[in-house]
């Protein structure tokens, strides 16, 4: 194989084990938490800073705004997201975790960091060098 091969192949392994892996933990966390996959996805997107406009949450979400509304409202309905008008502009809503929000994203955050079953099955210096090699492709990520 060639060096295009070898990467192609290598992220096509990635793909699947976070296409085939991740996509169940996310309904089975959704499912617990009473909120949809996207909702998850905006815990995880706002954070404990500061709050986002809804335009810039559509624009960072790379969606309509009508779906950001739609994803707000269902964080809103559990408690874990609040709108408040922006202080200088009175027609900007601007979304902001409640406690129970960043509750809810801590629990979310702690059961997506624990390591794929199928991480797991390979051996201690394969972990090793698999986690050096990941850390050697630029910016850090894949």
């Amino acid at each position: 194989m060639g060096k295009d091969a070898d990467a192609a192949a290598a992220w096509a392994s990635l793909l699947q084990l976070f296409l085939g892996v991740q996509p169940a933990r996310f309904h089975a966390i959704a499912a617990r938490e009473g909120i949809t996959d996207r909702a998850i996805r905006a815990l995880l997107h706002l954070g404990t800073g500061e709050p986002k406009t809804m335009r810039e949450l559509a624009e960072d979400w790379l969606c309509d705004a009508s779906n950001v509304t739609g994803i707000v409202d269902g964080l809103e309905a559990r408690g874990y997201a609040t709108r408040e008008l922006h202080a200088e502009d009175r027609r900007v809503k601007l979304v902001r975790l409640t406690p129970a929000g960043v509750k809810a994203r801590e629990r979310i955050v702690a059961e997506l960091a624990t390591p794929s079953p199928a991480l797991l099955a390979l051996g201690a210096d394969e972990l090793r060098q698999l986690r050096q090699i990941l850390e050697r492709v630029p910016g850090g990520t894949v």
